[in-house]
């Protein structure tokens, strides 16, 4: 197991790493090649005589790690093993996890609270919530198709806008919110009230064309801009079109479209990028869940 803080002991890097392997009966001689091919994997073989504890973060990080993988684990744990790290070390500590996965076949269980990160490295997400596991499954089915409101809102998705279906035809569903209708795929009825769930990057912003540009994007909705909020590389623009809608785009694209507060844009949401499900009260979805 490797913890969120660095726990290192007052010894040198190559006497931590094989701490396991002294416990475990482990010959001198094997110990020594072990620590060294567990040394090399993380990057630190030039500071194995170093006291651990005059490390860095991330170098120290590192050795937990090797200190775990010299025992060659069937099962690596990792709790938050990057929360307290630069991004640059995060990175490495993240690179060093998916070459363990996939190189050695170690199956890898680590937690954490980076909605991205999960999503970066992850096979399987499971999201635990109040003390329940509430959903497990695939990145997209994580992130994209949450089985409710508390599970959206915790990957990144925004209040989920609801309506009632006024047609579905083999799939192909029209939905009414705020006197607009929504296409999407659903299985649900007519007469359904249904909440729609959609990620922020999935919103495509355009300005007004007066000369009627083309489009496959089923749903174009105009709007004003009401808020724009830094977000790294990107900015998220709050839009009322009748009904609030967020979307994700680069700093860029806002800049080149000369997007501000109280900016005419279109949204533009695929029918294929909206996720729909029977709208619940509260206590009813946390029985659904």
């Amino acid at each position: 197991m490797v913890f969120q803080k660095p726990a290192v002991m007052n010894t040198t890097v190559e006497e931590n790493v094989a701490f396991g392997l002294k416990f475990r009966g482990v010959a001198q001689a094997e110990r020594a090649g072990r620590v060294r091919t567990a040394l090399d994997l993380v990057g630190l073989s030039h500071l194995a005589g170093r006291k651990a504890t005059t490390l860095s973060g991330g170098e120290m990080q590192r050795v937990a790690v090797a200190r775990a993988l010299v025992t060659e684990p069937e099962v690596l744990l990792l709790d938050e093993p990057t929360a307290n790290l630069d991004p640059v070390s995060s990175e490495v500590i993240e690179e060093l996890i998916l070459r363990v996965n996939h190189e050695r076949g170690t199956t890898v269980v680590m937690a954490t609270h980076d909605m991205i990160q999960g999503q970066r490295l992850a096979d399987r997400i499971g999201v635990i919530m109040n003390g329940r596991l509430v959903q497990v499954g695939s990145s997209t089915e994580i992130f994209y198709q949450p089985k409710g409101m508390e599970i959206a809102r915790f990957v990144g998705i925004d209040a989920p806008l609801k309506g009632i279906v006024r047609t579905n035809e083999n799939g192909h569903t029209g939905i009414e919110i705020g006197g607009e209708t929504f296409e999407a795929i659903s299985r649900c009825p007519p007469g359904q009230h249904v909440a729609l769930y959609i990620r922020p990057e999935d919103v495509t912003i355009t300005l007004p064309d007066a000369g009627g540009s083309r489009t496959s994007v089923r749903n174009q909705f105009s709007g004003k801009v009401t808020k724009i909020m830094p977000n790294g590389p990107f900015v998220r623009l709050a839009i009322e079109c009748g009904f609030p809608v967020i979307s994700l785009i680069t700093r860029r694209s806002c800049q080149d479209l000369n997007i501000g507060v109280g900016t005419v844009v279109m949204a533009g949401i695929k029918a294929t990028a909206i996720h729909v499900l029977p709208e619940t009260s509260g206590m009813d979805e946390k029985r659904a869940l």
